[in-house]
Formats: C-alpha cells, sequence, structure tokens
C-alpha cells in the first residue's frame, strides 16, 4: 500500500510539472539512474530514490537525497508562489511518507544528520537545477538555503538535548 501511494504522489508530481515527461518509466528507473539525472528530475524523484534507499538499509544516503529532495522542492514552491498549491499538497504527503521515516532515522546520530544536509547544500550548489531557473529566482533559491542552514545551526547548537529527546520519545539513538 506504501508503495502504490508512493507511485501516484509521484506520478502526480510528475505530471503536475513536466506533463511532456513519461511518468510510467520513472519507476523503472534504477537508483543509479536517478541520481545520474537528478538535475532534470521533479524532487519528488529524489524522495522516491530516498524512500528505495532507506529500505536498502543506506540511511545516510536516504538522508542525503531526502534532504536534497527536499532543498529543490521546498524552492520550486517559494518560486512559484500562488501556483504551487498542488506542489504544496504533493510536498506534505511525501514528507510525511518518506521524509519522517528517513528523519527519525538519521536524527539518531547528530553528525550524520548534520553530514547529510550540508551534503544537500553542496550537492545543489555544485549541480545544475533544470526545473526551476537558479538565476530567475535567485532570491527564492537563497531564502530556502538559509532555511536549511537555519536548521543546521540549530541541530548543532542543541546537539546535546537532541538524543535525551529522541531517547524521552522512544527513538532510537545510534
Amino acid at each position: 500500500m506504501k508503495r502504490l501511494l508512493l507511485s501516484l504522489l509521484i506520478a502526480t508530481a510528475m505530471v503536475s510539472a513536466a506533463p511532456a515527461q513519461d511518468v510510467h518509466s520513472l519507476d523503472t528507473l534504477s537508483n543509479n539512474e536517478i541520481e545520474a539525472q537528478a538535475t532534470d528530475l521533479h524532487p519528488a524523484a529524489l524522495y522516491l530514490l530516498a524512500s528505495r534507499l532507506l529500505a536498502e538499509g543506506k540511511g545516510q544516503d536516504a538522508a542525503n537525497w531526502m534532504y536534497a529532495g527536499q532543498l529543490r522542492w521546498r524552492f520550486m514552491i517559494t518560486a512559484e508562489n500562488d501556483a504551487a498549491s498542488n506542489e504544496n499538497v504533493l510536498f506534505s504527503a511525501l514528507s510525511e511518507q518518506v521524509g519522517r521515516p528517513v528523519n527519525e532515522y538519521i536524527a539518531g546520530d547528530v553528525d550524520e544528520w548534520l553530514a547529510a544536509m550540508n551534503w544537500a547544500l553542496e550537492w545543489d550548489a555544485a549541480n545544475d537545477n533544470n526545473i526551476t531557473s537558479k538565476t530567475e529566482h535567485a532570491d527564492a533559491l537563497e531564502s530556502v538555503r538559509s532555511g536549511l542552514e537555519s536548521l543546521i545551526a540549530n541541530v548543532e547548537d542543541n546537539r546535546e538535548t537532541i538524543p535525551k529527546e529522541r531517547e524521552a520519545n522512544g527513538l532510537e539513538n545510534r
């Protein structure tokens, strides 16, 4: 059921973002193919990749790609402003379906969590975004990147209390 929901959400996202793209082929792409085409794919594809990686026991890689997808998706939503209402719905759904389990895993080690967020910032800076123009929407990009940088600073500032809070909530620390 979870896989079906994820596939439906991604297909809907792909249709709304790029009608010309063959949405049926996304689920048939391998992880390596998604990584290779990441700059050309809707950010939902990066959530699909993160979901697969987490299921394969590759939590750090899953978190890296989930945060890259989150950064790109938040950027798209911010850049599109009012036109992004469908994107908001899809983003929220996949953030719950994929993002929550990835975050529950990665926050179990603060250093790995920080590394994932920093990886996403570095990957985004080093790679084109062929879905949302970084040049045309430079202010939106800076705003979204600043938000992730603020989260990194917050996690760093609270690195001692995070494991205690997780333990109190019944979550694993690694």
